[in-house]
């Protein structure tokens, strides 16, 4: 075999193992760890782009009429737990569009808080085993009764939300029943609930309308 066969060969076999390396062969791979945690495969979730902090997350007034919580969720998903607080507009759906375009959901106010979170109140969140931060999520103008025509209960949800199996951090979601104070105006109601997860976690916020919603995400 001659020396221009044998540079030939050589040639091809080395572009062969340049791109077995670029194209995810031998150990270098070409998947990276998702921060955070959780199983990391090529085409996965995206859990690595859900931008999260222990920072106090809150929305300005956008609605002044109060909405009607309906439901209450928690589930487990592939990125994060999600908590989810759903509502009736009440009378915020006939504001004008400029104001409330297809009607947004309470304003919110989410953070990490030392108890006591109302006068007089001990939340069950405070001393179930495991629990060691507390996200406190207060939403406003909410109620979970509406009390134009009598008093009708819009919220039958339990005061303390079933979780799922799986899910990760959350180990409680629990409505404050006695918070706040009643006050004359009827459209200054705030609903607080607490979420005891097992550590000081990261978490993120989202909100949406058609239903107005707001949930927080919890990510793993």
């Amino acid at each position: 075999m001659g020396p221009s066969r044998l540079r030939f060969i050589a040639l091809v076999a080395t572009l062969t193992i340049v791109a077995s390396a670029c194209f995810g062969g031998g150990g270098g791979g070409a998947t990276r760890a998702k921060p955070g945690g959780g199983a990391s495969h090529g085409n996965g979730p995206g859990c690595q782009f859900v931008a999260a902090s222990t920072l106090t997350r809150k929305t300005p007034p956008r609605v002044d009429k109060t909405e009607y919580l309906i439901g209450a969720t928690a589930q487990n998903t592939v990125c994060y737990d999600q908590i989810t607080f759903i509502f009736d507009p009440g009378d915020a759906a006939n504001l004008p569009p400029s104001v409330a375009p297809s009607v947004y959901p309470p304003s919110y106010t989410v953070q990490y808080k030392q108890p006591p979170f109302a006068p007089g109140l001990t939340a069950s969140a405070e001393s179930l085993s495991g629990v060691h931060a507390i996200l406190e999520v207060t939403l406003t103008p909410a109620s979970g009764t509406d009390m134009r025509k009598g008093t009708t209960q819009t919220y039958k949800g339990n005061l303390r939300l079933q979780l799922p199996t799986g899910i990760r951090h959350t180990l409680i979601v629990e409505l404050l029943p006695t918070f706040p104070q009643p006050s004359p105006d009827p459209n200054a109601s705030v609903m607080v609930w607490l979420i005891g997860v097992d550590s000081k976690r990261p978490f993120t916020t989202q909100s949406a309308i058609e239903p107005p919603r707001v949930s927080i995400l919890i990510p793993n």
